[in-house]
């Protein structure tokens, strides 16, 4: 795989909000030029768990995308090779994998991946800013249900930062109408993660004010796209269909 593709700028409008659409972990490919440091079964094994990338998360940054009439910018670049949600001075930018590379090549890694991403997507973001709107950004991503044996009681995950009252009003206002419509789904607020952890929409919020920037990341857990992926298709619905319509 060559290096990420340009994004043109097509965004969703609702009232004075746009919405930007992002899936950093969406696939586990392995460009042919890192491949040899792939070749081990181990390696082979995490690249196809959710250590090499979020089963389903791009199947729902698509649905949320197209339903909102807005551009998806996704990653398909295994995060064993760089961690697209991670900040430059995260020990997990790189894997166990990726930091046995020259360090000239992991420099390449950087240039080729992950800033180009970044930029792109910030980019984008200031654009929409600039002309006066609330950006809304949904970055997509799936977790597993069970962490080290624990069993993790929730379904879906919408965090945020708690200290800004713009995103904690609109998360538990959708999480409301969630319960109301699904009941039974456990749709939680900054769960299995805290909305502050590091994180891309952690990293916007130190360059973009609350009063022009939500940084949401949607959490899924990957069991219903495993187990049918109807079924993570009809939750997504749900939450599209509950997406809070009040602006800021």
């Amino acid at each position: 795989m060559g290096t990420v593709p340009a994004v043109s700028r097509k965004l969703a409008s609702r009232q004075d909000r746009v919405f930007v659409v992002t899936c950093e972990h969406a696939g586990n490919d392995v460009p042919m030029a890192y491949s040899s440091v792939f070749a081990s079964p181990q390696a082979q094994k995490l690249l196809s768990s959710h250590r090499g990338y979020d089963p389903g998360a791009v199947a729902a940054a698509r649905q949320i995308a197209d339903r909102l009439g807005c551009d998806l910018d996704s990653c398909q670049v295994t995060r064993l090779l760089v961690d697209l949600n991670r900040s430059i001075e995260n020990p997990e930018l790189l894997s166990k994998f990726s930091r046995r590379l020259p360090a000239s090549q992991q420099q390449q890694v950087l240039q080729q991946y992950y800033y180009p991403y970044r930029n792109r997507v910030r980019d984008t973001i200031a654009a929409a800013i600039s002309v006066g709107s609330l950006l809304v950004h949904l970055s997509v991503h799936t977790f597993t249900p069970r962490m080290k044996g624990n069993w993790r009681p929730i379904d879906v995950g919408l965090l945020f930062d708690p200290s800004r009252p713009g995103e904690t009003n609109f998360c538990e206002s959708w999480r409301l109408g969630m319960l109301k419509v699904r009941p039974r789904l456990r749709v939680v607020n900054n769960q299995p993660y805290a909305g502050t952890d590091d994180g891309f929409t952690t990293a916007l919020r130190r360059q973009f004010c609350e009063s022009e920037y939500f940084g949401i990341e949607i959490e899924i857990s990957n069991r219903f796209f495993k187990r049918d992926p109807i079924q993570q298709h009809s939750i997504v619905a749900s939450l599209l269909d509950q997406i809070p319509s009040d602006g800021r």
